[in-house]
């Protein structure tokens, strides 16, 4: 019986917004994905931006106009009809993006966020799962696992875990009921 529902972020939850960055946004973004601390994340982009305060803003600014959630009723929808089931979004970012998540998705229905460069770990290591599992005391086959990327599904499929791969067409509603129906 599957207990958690794991959600990458970006390509599953949002889609990124078509439109122009500045050439400082442009790099920052690029340097999101596998961030195992934030520490060495601040270090690069103080490269491209030198003051704190200006850095930490533009971040923040820039997560918020770059990613639109894709269906703000998903976790309420799930929750209505398997309410014994948690939701957790496991996404390998910088700490920065916690705040936008918890804006647009709320604390009413998600019951954690584990961000990569929080954890320490990154997907598609094996320890980015492990991770979970043992977070949440489960064995792989109640964790189910869904990502837009092959080799992050892999990694988790790899160790028995329940994965869907997301991609634009995906209803996630629907292959998460699937999967919860059968199981």
């Amino acid at each position: 019986m599957i207990k958690v529902i794991a959600f990458d972020l970006v390509g599953v939850l949002v889609t990124e917004r078509e439109i122009n960055l500045t050439e400082e946004e442009d790099r920052l973004e690029r340097m999101f994905g596998n961030n195992i601390n934030n520490s060495d994340y601040l270090i690069e982009a103080r490269k491209i931006i030198e003051k704190d305060s200006i850095l930490m803003r533009t971040i923040e600014e820039l997560i918020d106009k770059l990613y639109k959630v894709k269906d703000e009723l998903l976790f309420k929808k799930i929750k209505e009809k398997y309410n014994n089931v948690k939701i957790i979004i496991a996404t390998n970012h910088v700490s920065f993006v916690r705040n936008f998540i918890v804006e647009a998705f709320g604390v009413d229905y998600l019951d954690d966020v584990l961000i990569s460069a929080e954890i320490h770990k990154v997907k598609p290591n094996q320890d980015f799962y492990t991770y979970i599992l043992n977070k949440f005391n489960l064995i792989p086959k109640e964790l189910l696992f869904l990502d837009d990327n092959i080799d992050n599904v892999n990694g988790a499929k790899n160790l028995g875990i329940n994965v869907i791969k997301v991609n634009k067409e995906t209803n996630l509603f629907s292959e998460i009921s699937k999967v919860l129906n059968n199981n």
